[in-house]
């Protein structure tokens, strides 16, 4: 069994604009790829969240790049020109406007909660919770949570 770990946005389940889903549905989603920023690798991450995405790289006009991996396929605004074998560090991510198709059958939600904490020298600690739920929630809280963590099945009908 392959399996993807894909972003749904909180924003996107805010505005409700994706389909509400639950263990064991099969749904297709639209996808995003975006890279992660310098200083990322340190943002918490729940358990089995890979952050590493292999995929081919095929140009598809000014900037724009379409990733095809192992059964899925999303759209990445590249820094420069991009063509071929790719490994690269970011997020799949929920774009119901401009993400491209991919399918599978959702076997793990998980709701993504952050708690920021100040410390007395200024710093800031942020951590990250990760709760199992059986269904995509109708609300989130946009002020905490990150948003909602699928591990999807690829390669199902």
């Amino acid at each position: 069994m392959r399996s993807l770990p894909i972003l749904l946005p909180a924003a996107v389940i805010t505005a409700r604009a994706c389909p509400l889903a639950s263990i064991r549905q099969v749904r297709t989603w639209r996808l995003r790829f975006v890279e992660h920023t310098a200083g990322a690798e340190r943002l918490p991450r729940p358990a089995g969240w890979s952050d590493v995405v292999e995929a081919h790289a095929d140009p598809r006009g000014e900037g724009t790049v379409e990733l095809n991996g192992d059964g899925f396929r999303a759209v990445w605004d590249a820094p420069h020109r991009v063509d071929g074998p790719v490994r690269l560090r970011g997020e799949l991510v929920v774009d119901p406007l401009d993400g491209l198709e991919t399918t599978g059958r959702i076997h793990r939600v998980r709701l993504l909660t952050e708690t920021v904490r100040e410390e007395a020298t200024g710093e800031r600690t942020v951590a990250l919770t990760a709760r199992d739920l059986s269904a995509i929630p109708k609300a989130v809280d946009d002020d905490r949570d990150r948003g909602v963590l699928l591990d999807v099945e690829l390669g199902v009908a």
